[in-house]
């Protein structure tokens, strides 16, 4: 006996899916730089002349050249001594006339008096060079002196830099059904009273 048999076919369901992935896009503007260089450097030069300081003071005082100050001085010290030799010189001649009397009187005392007042004055002269020694005239040099000061060059940089800018869009996936699914059931075979 045939039995009737069931046929069931099948489909199955199908998914389809799109995805979009636009690039990602990077903009950056370029640096902006500004140099400013002065190619020639600076030089200072300074300088100092020599300087000789020549000290013949003691030339100046043997030869009888004195500062006023020191000539000042010198001429009060033989003032001084002048004036005391003559004071002494004084009472000599007074003590001398004081005794007139005992040397017998008369002008025997004046005459010696005029006598010595009257002597010719006496100088004594030699010959000699100025200055006598060389070791009278001293030096003292002050030496030249030159420096420098050199400014360098410098390049001066400014740079104005941007940051990259980045734009990222998103990524979609989209999911659909491209297959429905299915399910078909047939009896194959004997009739089947299906009003049963």
């Amino acid at each position: 006996m045939d039995f009737p048999k069931v046929q069931i076919t099948t489909t199955d369901a199908k998914l389809g899916m799109n995805s979009s992935r636009p690039p990602i896009e990077i903009s950056q503007r370029p640096a902006e730089v500004n140099m400013e260089q002065n190619f020639r450097d600076t030089v200072h030069i300074s300088t100092e002349d020599v300087k000789v300081h020549i000290d013949q003071s003691e030339v100046f005082a043997d030869a009888g050249m004195l500062p006023p100050l020191e000539q000042a001085k010198q001429s009060a010290s033989r003032a001084e001594q002048t004036a005391t030799e003559y004071i002494a010189k004084t009472a000599r001649e007074g003590e001398q006339m004081k005794s007139i009397h005992e040397n017998g009187g008369g002008g025997a005392v004046f005459a010696s008096i005029a006598k010595q007042n009257s002597r010719v004055l006496e100088l004594d002269t030699e010959m000699s060079s100025m200055p006598q020694n060389v070791g009278q005239v001293k030096f003292e040099v002050d030496p030249a002196s030159i420096s420098f000061d050199v400014e360098k060059a410098e390049v001066n940089i400014d740079a104005k830099v941007y940051e990259p800018e980045f734009q990222v869009p998103r990524w979609e996936v989209q999911h659909y059904l491209r297959q429905k699914p299915s399910i078909e059931i047939n009896v194959v075979g004997v009739e089947v009273n299906r009003a049963i």
